[in-house]
């Protein structure tokens, strides 16, 4: 036999041994116990993490596994609803006692028993302090018990109160990884940190400790206790209340926050970033006892990022030293101040007014804009992340977000999340009142809405609206969204509930026609008014007994020129319409219009219309039809048609099919269309879409925005010139949305909001995107043409970029459970391939290597990039030969590609 090894073998040997899935021996319950394995530079050791895992970024990446979730996402959900998920929970395990069926676990987390059986590890972190933030210990302990896993797996509390605790558990951590001399240099610097914010502030003129206090929880209102303390006591202040390292938080009463007076309020919500602890200031606002606390007098309050403060890892020491900078006025290099760029806000005190005593009255509205950030960086963490997104474009694009308020009453609730709606700008003319008007649509969970939005304009008008990219907004800049309280007439059962319908102001009237219900099966014909003075919902009682048959997704235009509102196109889920319909709004009689020659556009849904008044002394108005899915055709239309109307003479009604010059707009559905100006100067703006053709999901969502100049030429002929609009970023990435102009001429305003992303309906946190279409760029028709192209295969390469890859976690289990059955090789990776396709997905992570694959539906839209990618649909063509043989194998490729189990 052997005496000895050679190299060869020690380098296997060595391979083997340190391979992630070999040095994979602990799983962490714990969020802090896994930060601190990173930062202990021991994250390999670690084979199964949290969802809550996510410092670093890294940490819940292949080949690292997700094992454990809360059923409650807290970063998503606002105060109130944590608070209203934590108690259905609790109620629900009680219950569970009480039929006598409680000796489970809590149940507050969902743990992969399967996957921790297969990972079977031999340590495991756990903790015990709190049952929200991390995976409580009788979860942890029941799912090792079921997996058979306890008598191997060593368990290691990391469970601290304090800041000492903090660094013991380090240094159990390190033990437990074998790393327990990184765990003391790393207590060390921890330690000497601290040492240098003692020494800073004792060299300070002024000993006394500012009295903090800060808040946890806003609903309801929470101290926070633990490690809070120690924090604030290291950063050269006290806790307010009195409270010391390693108390558990406590519910507070503003009697109680007004006895303890603060001199500073930290705002700071567990789980929450500075944006959403924004948007739920009114929680605060609403209480007169907040505005009379002589720190918010003082302007002393901050907004500051949970995640230096909530969670008991390294990093709040990075807390202290914020604190000690912001409170006491520490120094530190600009590179520390830098990573905290847009984790600090603090109040700016505005005084309305003051009174002949010298008291000062403080405005108590938009209490959110008016916080700055500390450190730099834009205000909101919202605007950081927009800055980051499009800080190419900002420069030059026309379209951009405006934050809107919410009124400060309890309670007071935003639009929710929706697509398929209608939104509508309306003019009083006798009241000098302009707002828009938002009505219905489609939930994110499926639900059809019947709820209607005021959005009014800030004491300054419309064109005053401040952007996000502009300077910081003062007071009075925003508009602000009401939830409209309407009535309806006596005995009738309006509004319906519906999405995907027509909607169009007619007079004093928002007139509603068509779409789905509440069940989605079923088209509707109900043809519903609300008066836009008493906000009362009727029934549109019609006369004669004609009416257009029921559908979804029809338009409607008012031409005020002869009273009439023009219905067209639509679809009742079987066949799609082309019929033009005229509601006559003085008789209330609906007439089908016919028409005697030309031809007429065919049967469509899913398309634009828009109302173009020719302007002063003509008297045929005209109804611009664009895009949408055609009968009979596979793909989305770039049609562009004209309904031209004589007044009061529908026998002279006219299509026609309106040439226009420069390159067209890809064709299109579920756009959103909107016009601006009259006669000659009148433009059409086009925003987004979907093309089903370009690709499912996200893949086929039109990113590009559009505007069609409208003139007449000679002998009457109406002129269109298309060109592209240099807007991007967010805003125009969705379909399903609605956009409307406010205002006409140079002031006029282009108000985009809602919509689907291909995924789910967009969340912008009831956030506009506004815009001008002023000096729409001039470009060659060829130098345009080519831009088009470029922009078109920028947005198919590139899209995969932003995408998040599928995982093993995403495979269904009855797929996993066959690929591990599978005797093939690569059955595994197989199945998230063919998982990802059918999910229209660019990417997906392959389980041994962890690296990302692209799918074949990525692959198809490009040429062969010669890189012998794993799925690629074109035979290796472009991959480089190693040899003649190569070559003949290569040739073949395209021939035994079709027989792949991918």
């Amino acid at each position: 036999g052997r005496t000895g090894s050679s190299l060869a073998d020690d380098f296997i040997a060595s391979m083997i041994r340190n391979s992630p899935r070999r040095r994979a021996k602990a799983v962490s319950f714990v969020s802090a116990a896994t930060e601190i394995a990173f930062a202990l530079g021991a994250g390999d050791s670690l084979s199964g993490v949290t969802s809550i895992c996510d410092f670093p970024p890294e940490a819940r990446q292949s080949p690292r596994r997700v094992i454990c979730r809360s059923r409650i996402d807290a970063s998503t959900m606002t105060s109130e609803e944590v608070t209203r998920a934590v108690k259905e929970i609790k109620k629900a395990r009680d219950d569970s006692m009480i039929r006598g069926k409680g000796d489970g676990p809590p149940g507050h987390w969902l743990i992969d028993n399967d996957a921790l059986a297969e990972l079977s590890p031999t340590i495991a972190f756990v903790q015990n302090t709190c049952d929200i933030c991390d995976a409580s210990s009788d979860d942890v302990m029941h799912s090792l018990s079921e997996s058979g896993l306890t008598a191997q797996c060593h368990i290691v509390p990391v469970a601290p109160t304090t800041l000492n605790g903090v660094l013991q558990s380090i240094l159990s951590v390190g033990r437990a990884l074998d790393v327990e001399e990184k765990a003391k240099d790393l207590i060390s610097q921890l330690e000497r940190r601290l040492d240098y914010l003692e020494t800073e502030i004792s060299l300070q003129a002024v000993c006394s400790r500012p009295r903090v206090l800060s808040l946890e929880g806003l609903a309801p209102l929470c101290s926070g206790g633990g490690w809070l303390p120690d924090i604030k006591h290291n950063a050269g202040c006290e806790d307010a209340m009195g409270d010391t390292g390693g108390c558990p938080p406590r519910i507070l009463t503003w009697e109680q926050i007004s006895t303890a007076d603060p001199d500073i309020l930290l705002i700071s919500p567990c789980s929450a970033s500075p944006q959403r602890t924004m948007d739920e200031l009114h929680l605060l606002a609403s209480a007169p006892e907040f505005w009379a606390l002589r720190c918010v007098k003082g302007g002393d309050v901050y907004i500051l990022d949970h995640a230096k403060f909530s969670r008991p890892g390294p990093r709040l020491v990075d807390g202290a030293e914020m604190l000690a900078a912001l409170l006491r006025g520490v120094k530190f290099d600009g590179g520390t101040t830098k990573e905290w760029d847009g984790e600090a806000f603090k109040y700016e005190c505005d005084v309305s007014d003051i009174q002949n005593d010298g008291t000062k009255t403080h405005c108590t509205t938009e209490l959110a804009m008016r916080f700055r950030s500390c450190f730099g960086g834009p205000t909101t963490s919202s605007e950081k992340h927009l800055e980051e997104d499009t800080a190419n474009v900002l420069c030059k694009a026309l379209l951009k977000r405006c934050r809107v308020t919410r009124c400060t009453i309890p309670g007071f609730p935003l639009p929710q999340d929706r697509s398929a709606h209608t939104m509508v700008s309306v003019t009083k003319t006798h009241s000098n009142d302009d707002f828009i008007l938002l009505f219905g649509g489609e939930a994110d969970d499926g639900s059809r809405l019947s709820d209607v939005w005021k959005l009014t304009p800030p004491s300054c008008g419309w064109n005053k609206v401040h952007l996000s990219n502009s300077t910081n907004p003062g007071l009075g800049v925003l508009p602000t969204w009401e939830m409209v309280r309407c009535g309806k007439i006596y005995g009738e059962n309006v509004p319906t509930l519906r999405s995907n319908h027509a909607s169009v102001v007619c007079g004093d009237y928002l007139l509603v026609f068509g779409g789905w219900g509440s069940n989605n099966m079923d088209p509707l014909s109900n043809c519903e008014l609300l008066h836009l003075d008493t906000f009362c919902w009727t029934h549109c009682s019609t006369i004669g007994g004609l009416e257009p048959s029921p559908r979804g997704n029809p338009t409607l235009v008012f031409f005020e020129l002869f009273q009439s509102a023009i219905l067209f196109g639509g679809w009742n889920g079987k066949c799609r319409f082309n019929d033009t319909w005229k509601l006559d709004m003085v008789t209330w009689a609906w007439e089908e219009i016919t028409f005697k020659a030309g031809e007429i556009p065919a049967p469509r849904t899913d398309h634009s219309a828009v109302l173009w008044k020719r302007g002063v002394g003509l008297s045929n108005d005209a109804m611009i039809l664009f895009g949408g899915s055609v009968e009979g055709n596979t793909g989305a239309s770039s049609e562009l048609w004209l309904l031209d109307c004589v007044l009061n003479d529908e026998s002279y009604w006219r299509w026609y099919q309106l040439d226009s010059v420069g390159p067209c707009p890809p064709g299109r559905t579920s756009h959103a269309a909107t016009i601006i100006g009259e006669g000659n100067a009148a433009k059409m703006i086009v925003v987004g879409g979907n093309d089903a053709t370009v690709g499912s999901g996200k893949s086929g969502i039109l990113k590009d925005a559009w505007v069609l100049s409208l003139s007449m030429g000679i002998a009457g002929k109406v002129v269109g010139k298309w060109e592209k609009l240099d807007w991007s970023g967010c805003g125009i990435d969705r379909c399903r949305h609605s956009m409307v102009t406010i205002g006409q001429g140079g002031d006029a305003i282009i108000a985009v909001w809602g919509g689907f992303n291909g995924v789910s309906a967009t969340s912008d946190d009831a956030t506009l995107y506004m815009g001008s279409v002023e000096n729409v760029p001039q470009e060659s028709t060829v130098a345009e043409t080519s831009r088009i192209e470029a922009s078109a295969a920028h947005r198919l390469q590139e899209r995969w970029e932003a995408e998040i890859p599928v995982t093993l976690d995403d495979l269904p289990a009855d797929e996993v459970t066959k690929a591990k059955r599978s005797k093939l090789p690569g059955a595994m990776w197989k199945a998230l391939h063919r998982y990802a396709v059918s999910q229209g997905r660019d990417t997906y992570i392959d389980p041994s290597s962890g690296y990302s694959v692209f799918t074949q539906l990525y692959l198809k839209r490009k040429a062969c990039c010669g890189n012998s990618c794993r799925h690629c649909p074109h035979g290796h063509v472009n991959v480089p030969p190693k040899s003649l043989e190569d070559k003949g194998a290569a040739a073949n490729d395209n021939t035994m590609k079709k027989s792949l189990d991918w």
